[in-house]
């Protein structure tokens, strides 16, 4: 039987993200210091809308960045529907869309699938917390470039030769005597139900930084949830606390409590305490152990 099918020219795929957002002074700053800065980092070409110039359709601009680039970024607080329509002319090729909102209702359902990163303004240090998500979920991105993983009936041919990300190298101060407990912790913890986590944790000095991806169980839904947790050592405790979260998968849940983590009882195969959620309104115990495999 014949195939229908239909073929687009990605012309040449840069290491370049197409940021899709409303053009208003409310998101400006938004772009400006934290998702360049984020992107620019990573070594990833950061290329919005209102910076493509050419004497052709600013259609036709906007249609070949899509094409051309590793991934899109879309700002849908909102539901602006210039950035809804770029959202799916990017889901329909394939390309990686990471969606980002300060309003979890803005994100249709359709879309819910997707990666996306909640952020509250009323955070202080939210602008830190979504430079931090961003820069994860895109590392997540570039790990599994392959157009097909993301919808059924999308191939590629010939295959797409993605360039290489030339990393920029960071220097590391010198390590004080304290307890390290960098690496990876599997375990469980018991907060309004019952909660599998992995754990991992990357220390410097004082200052922790973590991503969990924690499972949520009740009756047969089950709910994953990706967190990125920062908090700091000293000789008596290590604290973590959610920054922000993101849907692996998504079944019973509408939403997720940000946790905090207190390990008070500290050993370099076990590490114990205490989590609460960021309302304080549940709180329970932690037990993790060091995964060695």
């Amino acid at each position: 039987m014949m195939k229908n099918t239909v073929e687009i020219d990605l012309v040449e795929v840069k290491n370049s993200c197409f940021v899709v957002m409303p053009f208003n002074s409310l998101y400006q700053s938004e772009y400006e210091n934290i998702i360049l800065p984020a992107l620019n980092e990573l070594n990833i070409e950061c290329i919005r809308g209102d910076e493509i110039y050419s004497k052709q359709r600013i259609m036709d601009d906007i249609w070949l960045s899509i094409r051309n680039c590793r991934f899109v970024l879309a700002e849908l607080t909102g539901r602006n529907p210039n950035v809804l329509y770029e959202v799916g002319l990017a889901h329909a090729i394939g390309k990686p869309v990471i969606v980002i909102t300060r309003n979890g209702e803005d994100v249709p359902f359709d879309l819910k699938d997707l990666r996306y990163l909640y952020y509250d303004v009323n955070d202080p240090f939210w602008g830190d917390n979504l430079k931090k998500g961003i820069k994860s979920l895109v590392s997540k991105v570039l790990e599994n470039p392959d157009l097909e993983k993301y919808l059924e009936g999308i191939s590629k041919s010939p295959s797409i030769a993605y360039p290489k990300i030339s990393y920029k190298k960071t220097s590391k101060k010198t390590s004080k005597k304290i307890m390290t407990i960098s690496g990876s912790w599997i375990g469980s913890f018991e907060l309004n139900g019952y909660h599998d986590i992995t754990l991992n944790i990357e220390q410097e000095e004082e200052t922790l930084s973590a991503n969990a991806i924690i499972t949520v169980q009740k009756n047969e839904h089950k709910d994953v949830v990706q967190q990125l947790m920062s908090g700091k050592i000293d000789d008596k405790k290590a604290t973590l606390s959610g920054v922000n979260y993101s849907f692996v998968k998504r079944d019973r849940l509408e939403n997720y409590m940000l946790d905090s983590f207190e390990f008070t009882e500290i050993d370099e195969n076990v590490i114990s305490g205490i989590v609460t959620d960021s309302e304080k309104d549940f709180n329970g115990e932690i037990k993790l152990i060091k995964n060695v495999t």
